[in-house]
């Protein structure tokens, strides 16, 4: 039997009206336990692809199987183990945040006392239990994004599905979101599938990335693989003021090298310290330029991000 949470074969979701497919052609597969980044520009299909996985609506062609069961057919064996925290979702405003938890619990046939001692452990972990006795509308949005990952997580489950789950969080909240799934990955074995904004956040936790664009997969690899194969290098070279950053900017010029000079700081593209520091160092040296550093620096996962989707624009 195989260890897959989620398949998908030629996954292709057609919209009336619509002159391209929402999800064209997709196929990928995601193990027990994986984080998987979901990476894509607004309109690229990550919405429609989570809507596909959690049963909400049906494929056009080709089959997605969640827990090897198809998510609309047979929703009670594919969506059973999963727990989704949405970007936006249902709160009743006038009701307190606790009576939101207990209506989410009997939505999904859990008795409130079962599960109270564990959803009462993941609101205090995220910082929230002070928020339960209050009415929702007098809640930060800080607070409610919060409660909607404890109620997404009201039990343990097999697959989380994470939509921006930092949104309007500050850098605290963000990484206290990432310890948290962090945690319930390795002790659980919780597999997850999250799409964020914040690309670095992807970079930090997924063990792959799933780099979609205009519904089609791009391609799905470790964010250290995309770094490697779409990304470069730059040598960064510290001096003490403009004027020196653009003597070192005309040497690698006339080295056959592309540099940018801004302020006192250097890149030199495609370079790396090894072959060009000597040289550079000879030059400075001889023109009174006093180098304060040399790095190699690697492009980001955002960086990777951004090369990609504009080739495919």
């Amino acid at each position: 039997m195989s260890s897959d949470v989620v398949t998908a074969e030629g996954l292709t979701k057609r919209y009336r009206r619509s002159e391209r497919p929402a999800v064209d052609n997709v196929s990928f597969e995601i193990a027990r336990g994986e984080t998987i980044g979901l990476l894509g520009p607004n309109g690229a299909g990550k919405t429609t692809l989570i809507k596909m996985i959690c049963g909400v609506t049906m494929p056009s062609s080709g089959r997605v199987r969640v827990f090897g069961a198809d998510p609309v057919r047979q929703p009670v064996a594919a969506k059973s183990g999963i727990g989704a925290m949405h970007q936006t979702g249902p709160f009743d405003m006038m009701l307190p945040a606790l009576d939101n938890l207990r209506i989410a619990a009997r939505f999904r046939g859990l008795r409130w006392r079962d599960v109270r001692p564990w959803a009462l452990e993941v609101a205090e972990f995220l910082g929230v239990t002070e928020a339960l006795p209050r009415i929702c509308f007098q809640l930060s949005g800080g607070q409610r994004q919060r409660l909607q990952l404890v109620r997404a997580l009201i039990t343990i489950p097999r697959l989380l599905i994470l939509d921006e789950p930092s949104a309007g969080l500050d850098v605290a909240g963000r990484h206290q979101i990432e310890r948290f799934v962090t945690w319930l990955r390795e002790e659980h074995g919780v597999t997850v599938l999250w799409t964020s904004h914040h690309i670095e956040e992807l970079e930090r936790n997924s063990q792959r990335v799933l780099v979609v664009d205009h519904g089609r997969v791009l391609r799905f690899a470790k964010p250290r693989e995309l770094v490697e194969e779409f990304g470069s290098t730059h040598l960064l070279v510290i001096v003490e003021d403009p004027e020196a950053s653009r003597a070192v900017a005309a040497w690698a010029d006339t080295a056959g090298l592309t540099a940018e000079a801004e302020d006192s700081e250097v890149r030199i593209h495609g370079a790396r310290a090894r072959d060009v520091l000597p040289e550079l160092s000879r030059h400075c040296q001889d023109h009174g330029v006093a180098i304060a550093g040399v790095s190699t620096v690697s492009d980001s996962l955002e960086q990777v991000f951004l090369r990609m989707t504009e080739k495919e624009g």
